[in-house]
């Protein structure tokens, strides 16, 4: 019954009669649930689905863990992240920092991050420095040189280029627009 268990899940024994891998202990007490659902399948029905039962809640704090992985970050992870940002905004911020400001490696950090906000770290910071780009540009005597490197681009070419990519249209055009209607 266990071979057919496990050739059902598709593994095999090895030439020794063993299973390839070394089961542990919830590994085996889940392979006893399922024998006994199996042996029990014929005679009774019911109480296979009462050891089928017992099996799947072996594994639901397996689940319960990869829902917690797929999982975002916690409310003070995403108000301390946001509060770097704005506070950094007018400087390179990496995804090494920011997943140091929360006490996480890179990799959970960023998909961690993904899952609360929808977008990557990167495309956050850039919509992020386009929004202070905006503000800082309803000021008409603001050189967009200088609304730059405030809002940690490289320099205008470098702000025009993205906020286009965010915007749809070029800083001056919007800041035109803006102004314009702002006086009307």
């Amino acid at each position: 019954m266990e071979i057919t268990i496990m050739s059902t899940l598709g593994l095999s024994l090895n030439s020794a009669g063993a299973a390839p891998f070394s089961a542990g202990p919830m590994a085996q007490a889940l392979l006893d649930m399922l024998g006994r659902a199996e042996r029990a399948l014929e005679i009774d029905p019911r109480q296979a689905r009462v050891f089928l039962g017992q099996a799947s809640r072996l594994l639901e704090p397996a689940a319960d863990s990869a829902q917690a992985r797929d999982a975002g970050l916690a409310p003070w992870q995403e108000r301390k992240v946001l509060r770097h940002i704005g506070d950094h905004l007018d400087r390179s911020i990496s995804n090494h920092e920011l997943a140091e400001v929360v006490g996480l490696s890179i990799s959970h950090f960023s998909r961690r991050f993904k899952a609360s906000f929808g977008i990557p770290p990167r495309d956050y910071l850039i919509r992020s420095r386009v929004e202070r780009a905006k503000t800082l540009m309803l000021d008409p005597d603001a050189s967009l040189c200088q609304i730059a490197l405030d809002c940690g681009f490289c320099d205008q070419a470098h702000l025009s280029r993205l906020f286009q990519a965010v915007a749809g249209v070029t800083p001056s055009r919007w800041r035109r627009q803006h102004i314009n209607a702002a006086a009307a």
